[in-house]
């Protein structure tokens, strides 16, 4: 009959969604049940007197609301080399701190972005809430705070999103991964892509670099002896210049699977407050000692606590992508995934074992301890 619509048309308007984002969405929807999120949903839901609830996920494979105000914990997975974020939007960090801290928030301010109080509040939620999924899958806290996820390096990226209701407050929580990630868990091979034509020299080099601004050595007693507030100088090398702008030899720093290290002399961006860096150096390599010419030697992160210990202090981490990694020559800016205005980390041999600010004693730079990891 002329006019009427045929089968197809009725059915044309239809959202579509592929097997590939069902699959996600029925992982993720299994993951509020017995498992590691479940564990980790039942301990904030436990919190006295907050009614929390989660509605079923939806998929978008593609990085949605990744601008969005509100806060950001962005997460390492080393198991697979991965990181990821888990978003909050700001109504509802609001009312989970204000039900923590008994706060009674006006209406007009539940929008606000959050305070560098509410920060730190959340901090201790994420680390614990973490601590608390069992089994535990290996999650490591990179930073929390107002920050975009910055999920440049990481190919294409999938987003999982919960409605959630806090009390009377509604909004959302956003987890962002590597779309590779998603097919590991899926318990499937990821799509085919088309390898850019790199060396393999040039391909081992794409992994996060830190920035290694010197170091520290505890006090006597070892790891057991860092407190919150315990004041230690920087040295090899000693730094000078101010806190938001340390002066002196700074380095990123690539660890290779041969115990080596590859090195690119930086310094901080004037113009940044300790947010970026600019190159000055080449990049140099630095092989490992020959295993056999010297005596195997514990490593700092499975010594004894009261055994005194030297920590790197790192300024941040930034991950360059091989393309990015070819072209890089002196005076080019390389922006940090951490705040200037965040702590600085103590780590040792990669593991971080306690945060800190930096300080100014005398005329050189030192650290005073906030948080210790022990």
């Amino acid at each position: 009959m002329t006019g009427e619509p045929s089968a197809l048309d009725v059915w044309s308007d239809l959202p579509r969604v592929d097997r590939r984002t069902l699959a996600l969405e029925r992982v993720a929807s299994a993951w509020l049940g017995p498992g590691p999120l479940g564990s980790l949903f039942v301990w904030l839901g436990a919190l006295p007197g907050l009614d929390l609830a989660l509605d079923r996920p939806e998929v978008d494979l593609r990085a949605a609301g990744i601008a969005r105000p509100g806060l950001v914990a962005q997460l390492r997975l080393p198991r697979h080399g991965a990181r990821l974020a888990l978003g909050v939007e700001v109504p509802v960090a609001h009312a989970v701190v204000d039900h923590l801290l008994g706060f009674d928030r006006p209406f007009a301010e539940r929008r606000l972005q959050l305070t560098p109080v509410e920060w730190g509040v959340w901090t201790y939620l994420v680390v614990r809430s973490l601590e608390e999924m069992r089994p535990n899958p290996g999650f490591s806290v990179d930073r929390v705070g107002p920050d975009p996820f910055d999920a440049s390096g990481l190919g294409p990226i999938a987003t999982i999103r919960w409605a959630v209701r806090a009390g009377e407050t509604a909004g959302a929580v956003r987890l962002w991964l590597p779309e590779s990630l998603a097919e590991a868990w899926l318990g499937a091979e990821p799509p085919p892509r088309t390898p850019k034509p790199h060396s393999p020299k040039l391909r081992e080099l794409a992994a996060d670099w830190r920035v290694v601004a010197g170091r520290v050595t505890t006090p006597r007693g070892g790891l057991g002896a860092l407190r919150p507030g315990g004041v230690l100088p920087l040295t090899d090398p000693p730094l000078t210049g101010e806190p938001n702008a340390p002066v002196g030899p700074l380095f990123l720093v690539h660890r290779t699977d041969d115990g080596g290290e590859r090195r690119i002399a930086v310094t901080v961006d004037p113009g940044s407050t300790r947010g970026a860096v600019v190159v000055s150096g080449p990049l140099v390599h630095e092989p490992s000692p020959d295993p056999g010419s010297q005596p195997a030697m514990p490593s700092d992160a499975d010594a004894p606590l009261d055994a005194p210990v030297t920590l790197t202090v790192e300024l941040g981490r930034i991950n360059l992508p091989v393309s990015r990694l070819a072209d890089l020559k002196p005076g080019d800016v390389l922006p940090l995934n951490r705040h200037g205005r965040e702590p600085v980390e103590l780590t040792s041999n990669g593991r971080a074992v306690a945060r800190g600010e930096l300080i100014l004693i005398d005329e050189e730079l030192g650290l005073r301890v906030t948080n210790v990891f022990l």
